[in-house]
């Protein structure tokens, strides 16, 4: 852990995301001694409040959404101890000013300038006037012996056209190793495992391509509706929510070669490969490669539009032109309100049995893994076997297990995105080639999609009735 002085700027520093993920975060980081010796978190937002009184709703916020946190309470003051706050505006320059002179008299205090890291906990149409306000007013200043890093969270951009202005607003005030973009996907630790999974295992270091691979089917399934989020998620869609991000990286980590050396840079330029063969979809494919629905009662929800278009679910069929993955279909299937909650990878093998077991003679399918990311970190691998009795005949058995949680295992996605934040490991956060080479892919999309027929299903459904699956 570095140990130089380190001020953490939650920008949006009393909402949502803030309570329920990033203050729990840092305590969690706090405890384990994983925060640089000397550090300053620093909550930014409209109330008008004073230090303590800010104090007070941290407290409150770990207490309201974290009720099973370990932590004593004289950790948690201990905490709270290293909290100030500031009221601004993101829209008001002043507030940036404000924002600097608590910054420096911090460093002042410390005799030392110190690090600073700015995590954008905003909704993404200040991510341009903030990128811009805190340059401008040297509040994200880098000194010589200090680094400066901005944290922004999805979505990065609304099509490829958005997404590329911002990029290029960053290049111009910033370099690519002070720009955190943040999945927090890729922060889960069943997430991680794909690649221990595929590439430090013999059983399993089969090559995976399109000789013995025949499909993947990629899932994300929530029974939970869109709730509270309704009104950010009016006009987004599943698609922009989960598909752009959290899916295609995970189809990523499935079809990405094995880096020569695992460093930053190789596994981030190889997952943007991926990305960036991604089959474009067509006017005259769109049909057969993509569906959406909307569940039943969405347009009922205040606020909401009678006519809303909004997909609250998707299915996408797509294939990634690199040589070994020639042919070879991968499926994505996301949606909320659904029958059960699941977030899972299907890879289906060919069915290559010969011999005694040839397959015109014996009934046999292809091996099959499944590794299922929530609401448990399971494996499951189903393979042929001899049933019992006379002949030579098959049957599909199934190994299953679940990952064992480990003490040290980190519980919330978030601490390991600070934590690696912190350090400057940029592994897990996506690098602008990445961001751009999925909205090229997904924008044709969006663009062309509302001349399909927008299917509707059940609350606590399978989904709607039409699929474009063929697994």
């Amino acid at each position: 852990m570095d140990t130089q002085s380190t001020q953490i700027i939650i920008l949006g520093g009393t909402g949502d995301l803030s309570q329920r993920k990033l203050l729990p975060a840092l305590l969690d980081l706090f405890s384990r001694g994983m925060l640089p010796t000397v550090f300053h978190i620093v909550g930014l937002a409209r109330s008008q409040w004073g230090r303590e009184e800010y104090r007070s709703f941290v407290r409150k916020a770990i207490s309201e959404h974290n009720p099973h946190l370990e932590h004593s309470e004289e950790q948690i003051s201990d905490f709270c101890n290293h909290i100030s706050y500031v009221s601004g505006s993101f829209d008001d320059a002043t507030s940036y000013d404000r924002l600097k002179e608590t910054l420096d008299t911090f460093d002042t205090q410390q005799g030392t300038p110190s690090n600073r890291l700015f995590y954008l906990a905003v909704p993404p149409k200040f991510y341009g006037q903030i990128f811009t306000d805190l340059k401008t007013t040297k509040t994200a200043i880098e000194f010589e012996s200090t680094w400066t890093h901005i944290l922004v969270e999805k979505p990065f951009g609304n099509n490829l056209a958005t997404a590329q202005k911002l990029d290029v607003l960053l290049a111009e005030l910033y370099r690519e190793d002070q720009i955190f973009r943040i999945d927090h996907y890729l922060a889960k630790e069943a997430v991680q495992n794909i690649l221990s999974f595929r590439f430090a295992n013999t059983l399993t270091q089969t090559p995976w391509n399109k000789d013995s691979i025949s499909s993947v089917h990629i899932k994300m399934f929530e029974k939970i509706d869109v709730g509270a989020r309704a009104g950010f998620y009016e006009g987004v869609g599943a698609l922009r929510d989960v598909g752009q991000n959290h899916l295609l990286q995970l189809l990523a980590l499935v079809a990405m070669r094995e880096p020569e050396s695992f460093d930053i840079e190789s596994i981030r330029t190889l997952r943007a490969e991926v990305l960036s063969a991604l089959k474009p979809v067509s006017a005259d494919t769109l049909a057969d490669t993509v569906l959406r629905a909307q569940y039943q009662g969405y347009q009922a929800i205040a606020d909401i539009s009678p006519d809303s278009q909004t997909e609250t679910y998707f299915e996408m069929k797509t294939e990634v032109e690199l040589e070994e993955w020639e042919g070879v279909p991968f499926y994505i299937q996301a949606g909320k309100a659904l029958n059960r909650a699941e977030v899972s990878i299907t890879i289906n093998f060919s069915d290559i049995a010969s011999g005694l077991f040839e397959t015109k003679s014996c009934l046999s399918v292809g091996n099959k893994i499944t590794l299922t990311i929530s609401p448990e970190q399971t494996i499951s691998i189903t393979i042929n076997a001899k049933s019992p009795g006379l002949g030579y005949q098959l049957e599909s058995r199934t190994l299953s297990f679940t990952c064992d949680k480990e003490p040290t295992e980190i519980k919330n996605s978030y601490e390991k995105v600070l934590y690696d934040s912190i350090i400057g490991d940029q592994t897990l956060f996506t690098k602008t080639q990445e961001v751009l080479a999925a909205w090229e892919y997904i924008t044709p999309i969006l663009d062309m999609w509302h001349d399909l027929p927008l299917h509707t299903y059940k609350k606590d459904s399978e989904g709607p009735d039409k699929t474009i699956l063929n697994i």
